[in-house]
């Protein structure tokens, strides 16, 4: 959470010149509508970075490692107790998982993009997925568990779009009539400050983007957009 405060710290540092100037000119932004954008997408990577980082540790334990359900589910239970809304899971290489609340699920995901890779020795990130336990928008990842070399299951981690998209917006607290948004590579929007608009296409984002600010997450590679909220 240190390097969430660090960027907070910097946001709330740049508050007042970058909201009072957050206007249109000519039918663009000025550049602290920029700063905003930028601010966005370093609050998301730090959030989405911390979070991955401690999966990553988590999958290295002894209570992970040895496999067993049991063993790890009152550690993940804690490890959801964290100002971004998720869903941990333990991952087994036949597709089937476990979660906190509900143990053993009815659910598979083979058939998921990341499940191959995760299972090769790859951690994933920014896989953006409709849960198929809850039905909810979310993006997952996945961090491989290892034992004497080879992989036993995954970590993962379901992390609710419409939540990440209303923490990162009170966070940088836009001026009414601002939209706050962000598209992944294939257009499709990860983040909206509108949750009805979660992974639809950024055509139908409500904003003119030759007229917004952006800016791109080094760690996601999201593009994130701040722009007026059209009629």
């Amino acid at each position: 959470m240190r390097r969430v405060s660090i960027v907070l710290g910097v946001v709330l540092a740049l508050t007042v010149a970058t909201f009072v100037s957050l206007a249109e000119e000519d039918g663009q932004f000025v550049v602290p509508g920029e700063v905003a954008a930028a601010a966005a997408a370093r609050l998301a990577d730090a959030h989405i970075g911390d979070l991955f980082a401690a999966m990553k540790v988590l999958a290295s334990t002894a209570d992970l490692q040895v496999g067993v359900w049991g063993g790890m589910r009152d550690l993940l239970a804690q490890f959801e107790q964290q100002p971004v809304s998720f869903n941990a899971w333990f991952l087994l290489p036949d597709g089937s998982y476990y979660k906190v609340e509900e143990g053993l699920t009815d659910q598979n995901l083979s058939d998921r993009a990341y499940f191959p890779k995760v299972m090769a020795g790859e951690a994933t990130l920014g896989d953006l997925v409709v849960s198929k336990s809850t039905g909810r928008k979310s993006m997952a990842m996945t961090v491989p568990i290892e034992r004497s070399g080879a992989v036993i299951g995954a970590l993962g981690v379901t992390v609710y779009l419409d939540d990440l998209s209303r923490l990162i917006a009170e966070e940088l607290a836009l001026p009414e009539g601002f939209v706050l948004f962000a598209y992944a590579e294939d257009g499709e929007m990860a983040l909206h400050s509108n949750p009805n608009l979660l992974l639809e296409e950024v055509a139908e984002s409500g904003v003119d983007l030759a007229a917004a600010a952006t800016a791109t997450s080094s760690l996601l590679g999201w593009t994130f957009v701040v722009g007026i909220a059209g009629d």
